[in-house]
């Protein structure tokens, strides 16, 4: 059984993991350092781009009155997922094509 360094990424897999949670598709990349970035940075963005005590399925409930500076703070975290996303997709395709120079 090859080990998972020499296995193919699924960029289905790293996007969903991503999208999920930002860092975790870095994770499944094996792309360490990125994952842990952007999992800190996730959660530091979390906690102070949120109103204190609303978490995300408030808002979607409408317990939380959507004001301008909500919705400018959820675009920004919204942006912040986009891009960690895109990331985990790249780093697959890249550890892809990795893989196969080392095979080929």
């Amino acid at each position: 059984m090859p080990s998972k360094s020499t296995q193919e990424k699924s960029t289905q897999i790293a996007i969903i993991l991503s999208g999920i949670f930002p860092g975790v598709g870095q994770f499944y990349n094996e792309d360490w350092a990125k994952g842990a970035a952007f999992f800190i940075a996730s959660l530091v963005l979390d906690v102070f781009l949120l109103p204190e005590g609303v978490g995300y399925w408030d808002i979607i409930q409408g317990k939380e009155e959507l004001t301008l500076n909500l919705y400018l703070r959820l675009l920004g975290l919204v942006l912040f997922r986009i891009v960690a996303v895109l990331d985990a997709e790249r780093s697959a395709r890249r550890k892809n094509a990795e893989t196969k120079t080392q095979q080929g």
